[in-house]
């Protein structure tokens, strides 16, 4: 892993050790192979020697392992003079021959251990030295000994500093019982996004990348290193990270048994990755080599066998040979106890050309039983070896594997079908129906989405096919439409597909195009959506239908929130649950967040913001979506900062997407995040551009992205009343033509800070005080909340300071009610931790003092609990506090020196 971005990503860990070595004196870094601990040590030697202190670094190679005392070579080669020349003779002629300048037989092991113990403690007194130890399973065991013993009897002279696998020696055998041990974690997704981002890759492929390499630092640098070096940055491309993870994974199987590498195929072939399944197919070995795999971090062992990074998987794969690959098929076909299992290994056993016809009955009865089942993936692949046997395709379970792929959410699988059928010429309306799959399972990536699309739709019209065609226009006028703001061009589309539906004589088809066709007309303001929404309910959707963009309750869900009408949207996403496939699932809880949020439920808001950003690394989908889903749960739960970042996030996923309508709204977060944080002109700035973006975008309805309320009161702060009111003037037109009660109830409030700012606060007073009755009537309880601080601010304009703290606490009991933040932070309120904490460890005691059990602080920083009770236990130890109580009243006074 590139230091430079190693040491970016890892930041506080870095911090960490550091503080550490600075209080304990001795500490081991523990992780696998590719976690980034070298990386480590380097940031924290470079630190040490920037304050002009001696570092030595001690160091061996698989090389040099059967060679005797190799890593002293590195201590009694920097060794000064002055240190080294006051040694006995027998310690000096010792140092000579570990550094070959004489012959002769080896020394004496005690008179070596003395004499590296001599060195460490006389140059420790004369200087402050830092003694790290890197790659220690290379190690012999005289090296490992002498250093051992030297370093346990060291301690106070020098600092010692040791980077080691798990299976590797033991922290307490080479630095001392005492020494602080510190393992080395996977990298959290933001902090792959961050090494991947460094390198040009889009958040879209960074998701996957994480997803692909269980955040091993390795694995993300060289593989973002080698994607950014093909220039094959596509976020979308199906393309295999394996090859770029290959020198990584040969350093890392360096020095494994054959039987080792053997299981792992076995693993990594395996349709039933059960133990008990690896065990019969590999024999008596099976244990022994599973055991090593797990110790090297390659595989974690439980109940089955699987691969922390997935990509290592697929890295055997490709660098076993073929006969390789043929015999541990073969070997799982014997060992298996399903018949669907057995069929499967069978088959792979062959190339396309040798799979008998025998076997094609069985692979898709197996497609069949899985799909039934609902492990969509499992039936894509049943259905890819059943469908692409050479000399007797089955276009049919070709097209049926790219549908279960779309279902899965797996757009490599469903490229794969599609690839088959383009090979083999099938029919046009087989490559349509397939084309259609892939685009569906390229989520909101416009680009392939309409590229798809667009080609289906070709081929469908060629093949006279009114329902396929129809069902391509869906996907266009979606694609224009959501992601784009191409609004004339997404209504010709979705007018399309309601005439060529009503041919085909489609129902299904015929009621998602009328609610698209009203999706559309009521983001450009036009008469009648409504009507058409009803049309589109009554119809209903037949079983078996299929997932078709634009299905009416979607639709109805989105009106209900355009208009205010919280409980129905509820009711109708309840009846839309559990979602069948995994893009449904990512929409479900992209709405259930917003819900929540407007309810104010900060916690449910966080809950599933937390579960929706997991399935989006999973499924390696835009990320632009979720990242505004994330920040919105914030808002309401969280902390401004924390939404902040999110939203920024959401914004840089959704360019990369060319998904404009939802930057649009990421930056709407933003520019309202900052004006809640008092920051006017970088509020104003954001606010500016989504007004450009609106009206490129040719949005009418103010409900769509609400603004403009935001924009005035930004406006308002930057003193430029005119144009603040002309702002709410011509939005409240449109609003109250449509009949926008939430969007004309945030128009009052802003208009109430501009009668203020002018001196009218009877016209003030009466503005707000409307906006807080329709935001009660509404269930906005935030908004509430919102209104009693902009009632506050004008009466501390009024000079009715009394009142205006009344209104001020008000609020602030609204937004604990609901669990959310300040949203207006009191001028003096500052947050301050005490010293010696890192960032993250800073922000945990920030939140045990707002009163966050460990459950809620782990949910608002995405991480997990037993993160969050680690760095608990480092914090009270560095501050010398045993409680949370303790905690909270050091914070507090760290907060306020002025009471001490």
């Amino acid at each position: 892993m590139d230091g430079r971005v190693a040491v970016r990503a890892r930041r506080p860990l870095v911090d960490q050790v550091s503080g550490e070595l600075r209080q304990a004196g001795a500490v081991a870094v523990v992780g696998p192979t590719g976690f980034g601990k070298s990386a480590v040590l380097d940031a924290v030697c470079a630190g040490w020697e920037s304050s002009g202190d001696p570092v030595v670094r001690l160091s061996s190679a698989p090389a040099d392992a059967h060679l005797p005392y190799v890593p002293l070579v590195d201590l009694f080669t920097v060794c000064p003079a002055d240190v080294s020349g006051d040694l006995p003779d027998v310690q000096r002629s010792t140092i000579d021959w570990v550094l070959r300048r004489v012959t002769g037989p080896p020394p004496d092991p005690a008179i070596l251990r003395v004499t590296v113990l001599s060195c460490l403690q006389t140059w420790g007194r004369r200087a402050r030295l830092l003694l790290a130890a890197d790659d220690m399973h290379w190690w012999g065991p005289d090296s490992l000994d002498v250093f051992g013993f030297a370093a346990r009897r060291s301690r106070g002279s020098v600092s010692l500093l040791a980077a080691l696998r798990p299976d590797g020696p033991l922290p307490h055998d080479v630095l001392g019982g005492d020494a602080v041990e510190i393992a080395v974690p996977a990298l959290t997704p933001h902090e792959s996004a961050a090494v991947v981002r460094s390198f040009g890759i889009p958040l879209r492929t960074a998701a996957r990348i994480h997803t692909a390499t269980g955040g091993n630092p390795r694995l993300v640098s060289d593989i973002a290193a080698g994607l950014a070096r093909a220039g094959a940055t596509a976020v979308l491309d199906a393309q295999p990270l394996a090859p770029h993870a290959r020198k990584a994974l040969r350093a890392w199987l360096a020095g494994l048994a054959a039987p080792v590498h053997w299981v792992l195929l076995l693993a990594a072939l395996a349709a039933d990755p059960s133990l008990d399944a690896v065990r019969r197919a590999a024999g008596p070995s099976a244990d022994a080599a599973l055991a090593d795999a797990e110790a090297a971090g390659l595989i974690r062992v439980a109940g089955t066998v699987c691969f922390p990074a997935p990509v290592v998987r697929e890295c055997l794969l490709a660098e076993s040979s073929g006969e390789a690959v043929r015999q541990a098929h073969l070997a799982l076909a014997a060992a298996a106890s399903e018949d669907d299992d057995r069929v499967w290994h069978e088959a792979s056993a062959l190339s396309a050309a040798e799979i008998p016809a025998r076997l094609v009955p069985g692979l898709a009865d197996a497609a069949t039983a899985a799909r039934e089942g609902g492990d969509h993936t499992r039936a894509a692949e049943f259905g890819l070896l059943a469908g692409g046997r050479a000399g007797g395709a089955r276009h049919d379970l070709l097209i049926a594997a790219a549908q279960d792929a779309e279902a899965a959410g797996r757009f490599d699988l469903a490229c794969t079908a599609l690839e088959q059928l383009d090979r083999r010429r099938a029919v046009p309306t087989a490559r349509a129906q397939a084309r259609l799959a892939v685009a569906d399972a390229a989520g909101r990536g416009a680009a392939v989405a309409e590229r798809m699309a667009a080609r289906a739709l070709s081929e469908a019209l060629a093949a006279d096919n009114p329902a396929l065609a129809s069902a391509a226009h869906l996907r266009l006028a979606r694609s224009l439409g959501a992601n784009r703001g191409y609004h004339a061009e997404a209504l010709t589309h979705a007018r399309s597909a309601t005439e060529l539906a009503e041919r085909a004589g489609d129902a299904a088809i015929h009621s998602f195009a009328l609610a698209l066709t009203a999706r559309i007309e009521q983001v450009r303001g036009s008469p009648g959506q409504a009507e058409l929404l009803r049309r589109a309910l009554a119809t209903g959707t037949p079983a078996g239908a299929g997932r078709t963009p634009g299905e009416p309750r979607r639709v109805g869900v989105a009106f209900a929130l355009l208009d205010d009408r919280l409980d129905e949207a509820g009711r109708l996403l309840d009846e839309m649950r559990p979602p069948d496939c995994p893009a449904d699932r990512l929409w479900v809880l992209g709405t259930a967040v917003r819900i929540h949020a407007h309810r104010g439920e900060g916690q449910l808001a966080r809950e599933e913001a937390h579960r929706l950003l997991a399935l989006t690394r999973d499924l390696a989908t835009s990320p632009g979506p979720p990242w505004y889903a994330a920040a919105v749960a914030e808002l309401a739960g969280g902390t401004l900062e924390q939404a902040l970042a999110y939203a920024d996030l959401g914004l840089t996923a959704s360019q990369e997407d060319e998904d404009t309508v939802f930057a649009a709204h990421c930056l709407h977060l933003s520019g309202m995040t900052r004006l809640l944080l008092r920051d006017a002109g970088g509020a104003l700035a954001d606010l500016l551009r989504v007004r450009d973006l609106v009206q490129d975008l040719g949005i009418a309805d103010p409900a769509e992205v609400r603004y403009d309320a935001d924009l005035a009161e930004a406006l308002v702060a930057a003193g430029d009343l005119p144009a603040a009111l002309r702002t709410v003037a011509d939005a409240r037109s449109r609003a109250e033509e449509l009949g926008r009660r939430g969007v004309l109830a945030s128009l009052d409030r802003a208009e109430a800070l501009c009668h203020a700012a002018a001196g009218d606060h009877a016209s003030a007073e009466e503005l707000v005080g409307r906006a807080l009755r329709t935001f009660e009537r509404l269930g906005y309880p935030l908004q509430c909340g919102r209104a009693l601080l902009a009632y506050s601010s004008v009466e501390q304009r009024h000079r009715r300071p009394a009142r205006a703290r009344e209104l001020r606490a008000r609020a602030d009991a609204v937004f604990r009610r609901a669990g959310a933040p300040l949203w207006e932070p009191e001028p003096n309120r500052v947050r301050s931790s005490p010293a010696g904490l890192t960032e993250a460890e800073r922000r945990i005691a920030d939140l045990v003092t707002e009163g966050r059990g460990n459950r809620d602080i782990a949910a608002a920083l995405y991480v997990s609990v037993k993160t969050v009770e680690a760095a608990l236990t480092r914090i009270y130890r560095k501050l010398g506090v045993r409680s949370r109580v303790q905690l909270t009243a050091l914070v507090q006074k760290s907060a306020h020196p002025e009471r001490r």
